[in-house]
């Protein structure tokens, strides 16, 4: 039963985090495209946030953007992700355009 709470609130917490990133993409300017993924419910270190973004140079733009990449480390803290994992939580950003040229447009494909 306890890991089971703690998985809905990690769960939870991913989903908020994923909402604030949607909203710093919008805040950007960019169409925003986010999901995660990882065994964050063995060891909360365990988990990968994915930014989609349309074009590589928008991926380029916001990958040497420190004050983005920073925002995005920052809602671990402001949405309390356990304080022992946050330092190996990976932010992603890629673009449409390499993973149609990479792996024919399949998402999955391209971070299997």
């Amino acid at each position: 039963m306890k890991n089971t709470i703690i998985n809905i609130l990690l769960k939870w917490k991913i989903w908020r985090i994923e909402s604030a990133i949607k909203s710093l993409i919008k805040g950007e300017g960019y169409k925003p495209l986010v999901w995660s993924f990882g065994v964050y419910n063995i060891n909360p270190k365990y988990l990968f946030f994915v930014v989609g973004v349309p074009t590589d140079k928008e991926k380029n733009q916001l990958k040497n953007n420190k004050e983005f990449n920073q925002s995005l480390k920052s809602l671990l803290e402001k949405f309390n992700w356990p304080k022992k994992a946050r330092n190996y939580v990976t932010f992603d950003i890629e673009s449409e355009e390499t993973v149609n040229r990479e792996t024919n447009g399949n998402w999955w494909y391209h971070y299997k």
